[in-house]
């Protein structure tokens, strides 16, 4: 019910000593409802609810590695919060909405955050749920739900990925006022200073641009914000990086990958080569976050990949580097 400067008494409280943890790229997949929702229990006509929501697995997170056994739901509805061993918090940010349920005001309907479990060790996926959300702002002043909105988070077991998936939501041009609209990571918050680590978007939802600051008041009152809610299908997933800056894979810091996109065309055949002066261990997986080829290159070496049998869509190409850096890229199947 109140907006970032107030939903905590907020502060983080680490400049960045490394590199950030994470590199953000935007796919494209069809938004799926959870089909077997686990309810958190929360009761009609929540707002700012806070819950704690089990992690299966041991997920790892922020700079320091921290291993993850739950989460917290808090902030305005919209946040997912992690302790740090320092007692920091790492905050997973979908978006930056004060959501709401609707059921406050309509009698037979109502918004639910639910939650599921999906595979099998060691690539399970929790996936958490907003459904049919409303926003506290109309609810509070107008006492309608035309605005609605679909997201949801998922935790990757194999590689600790993050995803924000967005669906269905009737905000289009909305006239509310959105002071505060963007999706993101926050690492090493603490209650005490106004500093840390932001990761977030800005611009186009469909092609964000990704920046990263430890000034917060200069990142708040820049309002480099979102033009607009992510549309229906957007993913925002968030792998392991080297270089923050770095929005568009650096060709000489991966591997080789052509033709790319592959299939169709290519016969069902991709080549991957190694340019570096070391050993590559290459790791491709599929949208589930399951690995569907492991593959270590040696030094100059090419290898051909049969994707042939493949699923169309993305993939996330991830190349182990001998001095431990990873590289991401995307592999597009036809």
């Amino acid at each position: 019910m109140s907006r970032f400067l107030t939903f905590l008494g907020l502060s983080i409280c680490t400049i960045a000593s490394g590199q950030f943890p994470y590199s953000a790229v935007v796919l494209e997949e069809e938004y799926a409802p959870l089909a077997n929702p686990v309810s958190l229990g929360i009761d009609v006509g929540w707002d700012d609810p806070e819950v704690e929501i089990p992690i299966p697995f041991d997920f790892v997170i922020g700079e320091g590695g921290d291993v993850l056994s739950s989460i917290l739901l808090s902030g305005t509805g919209e946040m997912l919060m992690g302790m740090s061993t320092d007692g920091t918090l790492d905050i997973l940010w979908p978006i930056s909405l004060d959501v709401m349920d609707i059921g406050a005001v309509e009698m037979n309907e109502a918004s639910f955050i639910q939650y599921e479990v999906t595979g099998d060790s060691p690539n399970r996926i929790l996936k958490i749920e907003w459904d049919e959300v409303g926003l506290y702002e109309e609810i509070s002043d107008f006492e309608t739900t035309t605005l609605r909105l679909n997201f949801q988070a998922w935790l990757y077991e194999n590689g600790n990925i993050i995803e924000y998936r967005f669906g269905p939501n009737t905000l289009g041009d909305s006239s509310m006022e959105m002071d505060l609209l963007t999706s993101g990571i926050m690492l090493d918050f603490d209650y005490d200073y106004y500093n840390g680590l932001f990761y977030t978007a800005s611009g186009d939802p469909s092609e964000p641009e990704w920046s990263l600051t430890d000034d917060f008041y200069a990142w708040y009152y820049g309002k480099s914000m979102l033009d607009g809610v992510p549309p229906n299908g957007t993913v925002y997933r968030f792998g392991p990086a080297t270089n923050i800056a770095e929005t568009h894979s650096n060709f000489s810091e991966g591997l080789n990958l052509y033709p790319n996109p592959a299939g169709g065309l290519s016969g069902g055949q991709c080549w991957m080569e190694n340019p570096h002066n070391h050993p590559l261990l290459v790791t491709i997986m599929d949208a589930q976050g399951r690995a569907v080829s492991e593959t270590k290159l040696l030094q100059d070496q090419r290898r051909a990949l049969n994707v042939s049998n493949w699923k169309p869509g993305f993939y996330l190409v991830q190349a182990l580097h001998q001095n431990g850096n990873v590289h991401l890229q995307r592999l597009m199947v036809e």
